[in-house]
């Protein structure tokens, strides 16, 4: 008959004794050796997880009503860092998040700002339209 199973494994590595030894690393070759069992994974996200405390204002309502009533264009931008706020946030980027807050802020008041000065130079341009065309009736 033959000895297939009966042969005894061979000795682990670093000595014999096993007195406190590191275990092997596994046999993939991976390099995280997991922890101990049960113990919780890595924090995933991109910056270590979500930070406390609340995320700075986002200012999507203002920037929305400023697209909508003032100036289109810049009132975009301003909803473009707006939207960025809580992602930034929820992914542990506080510095990304607050920079997205500002530039969001910033772009709100001057889309409100232009809109503002072309309602007033539209105003300016109907009143003199208006009067220039009633002195110029010769009847």
């Amino acid at each position: 008959m033959s000895d297939y199973g009966n042969t005894p494994p061979p000795p682990p590595p670093g000595g014999g004794s096993g007195g406190g030894s590191t275990p092997p690393p596994p046999p993939s070759g991976g390099g995280y050796d997991g922890g101990s069992y049960g113990a919780p994974p890595p924090p995933s996200g991109g910056y270590g997880g979500a930070p406390a405390g609340p995320p700075p204002s986002n200012y999507l309502i203002p920037a929305i009503l400023s697209t909508i009533f003032c100036c289109l264009p810049v009132g975009i931008a301003a909803i473009v860092f707006a939207a960025q706020v809580n992602g930034k946030w929820n992914s542990g980027d506080q510095r990304g998040a607050q920079e997205s807050a500002a530039k969001a802020k910033k772009f709100t008041i001057i889309s409100v700002v232009v809109g503002l000065v072309v309602a007033v130079l539209y105003g300016i341009a109907i009143a003199a339209g208006v009067m220039n065309s009633d002195s110029t009736t010769g009847m």
